[in-house]
């Protein structure tokens, strides 16, 4: 059925029209996700995939600010850490490691050969080449690691240069007594020369990310960086680093932290991150909801084609109304609050089912199920969630779960359940209105994913609901890379050592 589609609206010719956006969270929600999973791990990011990128990037600044002293270099700085990461997607081509910066690049060949078996590091690496291995101007260190790095306070810009600050000189230190001369000069001489001979990556291997030698000095200021209290006295991250080495050895997934924890909360309530991985749990059931209803909403545009809002409304409520049959016995959502007894984990299973089945009727009258149960559930925890989201400044969040259930579900207690529907399909299109055009700000990119026109609804794209990522995989790398968990997922005697000996140092 037609539709509007991004970028092809066609331009008057006394205008232009850069289109419309995707953008991730349409009902700009997402936040108290991503703020809490940020408080629970800082000094990471989902893509800062390992953890000796910290270090090797401050031992290349060191590196940097040395040969141009000496006056022995004349590439930009920004070009010689670029080389330095094409070098190593080079160095760890073939190794089965996994978020390594440029091996796209690599395993697709785009390389250019200077000759046969000599990597041109230059064409390739160098922010001017055209086909090069990344195209953010500062690699991946500008995009993905900057920010952790600035964290630790190990690294400052100023002026749009790059400067190791006192921590940052330290770990550059800590990497050059930990790695083998003969292989950092290697290094260097290739990064300066603009190539790499097939033969030097074997010489190389010992700057590779997996290869940081336990008990060095470089282990031990990169296990402190992970390990020690955060800046502000928290240890929410290194609590988290516990409880996910104890459900490792008790053969939880990876997968499954987040919903183990959620479950497993008032068994290691002595820690703040235990409960702080429970608020994070409701937290994306909530959003799921909403954007779960909203998904909804834009199918039924694209269903109805352009129908009025009167019409749409109607039909969103009689197609949920037709799946509600014990539902509309109920007086009013609150008598329906108090009959909801589900079990928050198996409803929220249920809701992504109904997603992944595209029955999204069904996911959103599973949506307003599972929103009163989380207003339960936030009525039996309110003091602690309360607290929680005092102490880690996130009460302001949007979308942080007393205020979204409060305007989703408080706020309509005393209404019928058809009313209900009718009130939570307005107010949805109503915010991400509000949300899309307070982010498109002064700017011409449009984010709403439905425009009003001659007292139509147009549908401009369908989207989707969106789990975020709570940094897990990239805490998991890290534990590898410094040999708490070995190449097969098992626990080393280092984790057993952390695990028994927390509290004590």
């Amino acid at each position: 059925m037609p539709q509007y589609k991004q970028s092809d609206i066609t331009s008057p010719f006394w205008a232009t029209n850069d289109g419309f956006k995707g953008g991730r969270d349409p009902m700009g929600i997402q936040n108290s996700s991503v703020a809490t999973y940020s408080r629970l791990l800082p000094g990471m990011t989902n893509l800062t995939g390992h953890i000796r990128y910290y270090s090797l990037y401050c031992w290349l600044l060191n590196e940097y600010d040395k040969l141009e002293t000496e006056e022995q270099t004349e590439i930009h700085q920004y070009n010689f850490i670029r080389r330095a990461e094409l070098a190593m997607a080079l160095i760890m081509k073939n190794q089965n490691v996994g978020s390594v910066v440029g091996a796209l690049f690599v395993s697709q060949e785009r390389y250019k050969l200077i000759e046969k078996g000599l990597y041109n590091l230059a064409d390739g690496g160098d922010y001017g080449s055209e086909d090069k291995y990344w195209t953010y101007q500062t690699g991946a260190f500008g995009q993905y690691y900057l920010g952790s790095l600035i964290y630790y306070e190990l690294v400052k810009i100023e002026e749009g240069r790059f400067y190791l600050r006192d921590k940052g000189k330290a770990l550059a230190s800590a990497f050059s007594k930990s790695v083998d001369k003969d292989a950092r000069d290697l290094f260097i001489d290739c990064i300066v020369e603009g190539s790499l001979a097939e033969e030097e990556i074997e010489e190389l291997q010992l700057l590779g990310l997996n290869r940081i030698v336990v008990n060095s000095a470089e282990w031990v200021a990169l296990n402190h960086l992970l390990t020690k209290q955060d800046d502000d006295g928290s240890s929410l991250r290194r609590e988290t680093v516990l409880l996910m080495l104890k459900d490792l050895d008790k053969g939880i997934t990876v997968n499954d932290f987040v919903e183990h924890r959620f479950l497993n909360a008032d068994k290691d309530d002595e820690y703040d991150a235990s409960f702080g991985w429970y608020f994070y749990y409701l937290c994306e059931a909530f959003h799921y909801c909403i954007e779960s209803v909203f998904c909804l909403i834009l199918n039924e545009l694209y269903d109805l084609y352009n129908p009025s809002m009167k019409i749409l409304v109607e039909d969103i409520k009689e197609r949920m109304l037709s799946y509600m049959d014990e539902q509309k016995k109920y007086t009013s959502i609150e008598e329906w609050k108090q009959n909801v007894n589900g079990k928050i984990e198996e409803m929220f299973d249920k809701l992504k089912e109904f997603i992944y089945v595209k029955d999204y009727t069904q996911a959103a009258v599973q949506s307003l199920g599972l929103l009163l149960r989380l207003q339960n559930e936030y009525e039996l925890n309110k003091e602690s969630i309360l607290a929680f989201q005092n102490e880690n400044d996130l009460t302001r969040q949007r979308g942080i779960l007393s205020e979204g259930l409060k305007s989703y579900v408080l706020l309509h207690s005393k209404q019928s359940v058809d009313m209900y529907i009718v009130s939570i399909v307005h107010q949805i299109m109503q915010e991400h209105t509000i949300i899309a055009i307070s982010k498109m700000g002064n700017t011409d990119t449009d984010l709403r994913k439905f425009i009003l026109e001659d007292g139509r609804v147009v549908l401009v794209e369908i989207r989707y609901p969106t789990a975020t990522s709570p940094r897990i995989d990239s805490l998991y790398n890290f534990l590898q890379d410094l040999s708490y968990i070995d190449s097969d997922g098992q626990l080393t005697d280092i984790a057993y050592n952390y695990i028994q000996n927390y509290g004590n140092d």
